[in-house]
């Protein structure tokens, strides 16, 4: 991996002043404005941690904390995010659920058991007879645990404030800016809640079909606008992590719990990019597109090491231009789509000399002998009904960054009592009966492009202003076109180890035999 600083790459970054921490004993070099995880990246550590159940290498996936791939601990804590625990001089770091070391998990035998731990097993093997859990219970913990607990550290001092306001936007990405600043410009007084130290969403490292440039010129104009404007209160690095009756808002910042309580609620709180499922997804080395452009726009980290990208979207598209605008490069996009679509971005990745594979899908990814890095992937044909076909081309390359679609992130909506639906038709989410003064905006409310996402949040601002009596302009009407989510990205493997979830090491076979066992959700 190599380091880059310029206006579009590495914004989050001073490589001037380097910061030293350990993982695992070995000495690594960060820079001010790393992560944990993305230090380690840019030192090729791609090995950070051991899966739930069957202890298989882990690396990062999402780079936002969005997964537990990246589980680690601290002399002080366990079970903290690496792409969301900063660096600092001195700071100690270890993975952990190994038995061993790392590198050598003697509890990956478990994988290689899997036949014999169908999904629910302990409920079955663990009752009988009478007492007997008691016995199993330390075995079980030991070999599916996280992190240890350090029973001797104080607790930090920790204190509350109560906070109110007219509007509270959760979420400052493109939507959530424009709802902010259409409400604060109306006379609402508004509050602005981001998770990530830096405003702007995915403005910061998505080049929306637009010149990375044009998009960093239109995301500083917009946060200018917002943080000088006087009936806009912003929070970064704060967490909303709940919704009670009558827009009641826990926000975590800090040492400090802000009880806040808004007269409208507006979510902006975007969307999960989706993996696909075929053998071996969860080798290091494989992540999101949405990841490997956070890792070069964000950290300025770029890789050496040949790329594939898997595209069920345009937007992987844009990922394998923003990595190879900065170097690195680009051995083929796969395209789940049909080779008959014809799509600008294939005649631009055409016309940029990168190799396009289109109806296809990748069937397996191969590993070193260690299993601690991708090294290969298989790729098959794919006909229009899903199915698969011969073998094209086998790929060597060291990171596939892959792109399935994107799931709204619903869980403070489904918290108020809201509905969660899929429609087969257009192969979305879509997120209803929302309880009154709750409003949804940008790719949460399933709108994709720039212009709508933007679009949308002036529209959630302007429901919420209505609601508020306050004044406000006419409703935008809204186009969005732009297909995201492949219909069915999942590609069954005759040996297995094809993830669904990363968290609890779930396969296809899981979800199968799971209703066969009585399971409902």
């Amino acid at each position: 991996m190599t380091r880059l600083k310029t206006q579009q790459y590495g914004q989050w970054i001073n490589p001037e002043t380097t910061v030293d921490f350990s993982f695992e004993g070995q000495t690594i070099k960060g820079v001010e404005g790393d992560t944990v995880a993305s230090a380690l990246l840019a030192n090729d550590q791609w090995l950070l941690s051991r899966s739930f159940k069957y202890h298989r290498p882990r690396g990062v996936l999402t780079l936002c904390g969005d997964d537990a791939n990246t589980l680690i601990q601290t002399p002080d804590s366990p079970n903290l995010l690496a792409d969301r625990l900063a660096v600092k001089d001195g700071l100690e770091i270890r993975g952990q659920n190994y038995w061993g070391s790392l590198y050598l998990d003697l509890n990956r035998l478990l994988d290689w058991m899997g036949r014999f731990l169908p999904v629910g097993f302990y409920y079955k093997a663990f009752y009988k007879p009478f007492g007997i859990w008691r016995l199993w219970e330390p075995v079980v913990r030991q070999a599916a645990g996280l992190g240890i607990a350090n029973c001797g550290v104080k607790p930090p001092y920790t204190d509350k404030i109560y906070r109110f306001c007219d509007v509270a936007v959760i979420g400052a990405g493109p939507a959530g800016l424009h709802a902010a600043l259409t409400a604060a410009e109306a006379g609402a007084s508004v509050l602005l809640i981001e998770r990530e130290p830096h405003l702007g969403g995915a403005l910061n490292y998505h080049r929306f079909n637009e010149q990375v440039d044009k998009t960093l010129d239109r995301r500083d104009a917009l946060i200018d606008r917002v943080t000088s404007h006087a009936n806009i209160d912003v929070m970064t690095s704060a967490t909303c992590n709940a919704w009670f009756t009558d827009h009641y808002l826990p926000v975590l910042q800090g040492d400090r719990l802000h009880k806040v309580r808004a007269k409208q609620c507006i979510l902006a709180t975007g969307a999960s990019e989706q993996h696909t499922v075929f053998r071996n997804n969860d080798l290091p080395g494989i992540l999101l597109c949405s990841a490997l452009d956070r890792l070069s726009r964000l950290y300025g980290v770029i890789p050496k090491d040949p790329v594939v990208v898997l595209a069920g979207n345009d937007l992987a598209y844009q990922t394998a231009f923003t990595a190879q605008d900065a170097g690195a490069e680009i051995a083929a996009i796969i395209d789940m789509r049909s080779a008959d679509q014809g799509l600008p971005t294939r005649d631009e990745a055409t016309s940029r000399g990168i190799k396009v594979i289109p109806s296809a899908a990748i069937t397996e990814a191969g590993s070193s002998i260690t299993g601690h890095r991708l090294t290969q992937i298989t790729v098959k044909q794919l006909d229009n009904r899903g199915a698969l076909g011969d073998t094209i081309e086998t790929i060597r390359c060291g990171l596939l960054a892959m792109s399935a679609g994107f799931m709204p992130a619903y869980q403070l909506a489904c918290q108020a009592g809201a509905s969660l639906r899929y429609d087969d038709d257009a192969a979305e989410f879509e997120i209803t009966q929302l309880p009154e003064g709750m409003h949804l905006a940008g790719s949460v409310n399933s709108k994709h492009s720039l212009a709508a996402v933007e679009a949308d949040g002036r529209n959630a601002a302007g429901s919420a202003l209505r609601a508020l009596s306050l004044p406000l302009r006419d409703a935008e009407q809204i186009e969005c076109h732009e297909a995201v989510n492949h219909p069915w990205p999942i590609f069954k493997h005759p040996k297995g180890r094809e993830f669904i979830d990363f968290d609890e090491d779930l396969q296809i076979k899981d979800i199968i035999n799971a209703p066969r066992m009585g399971y409902r959700d």
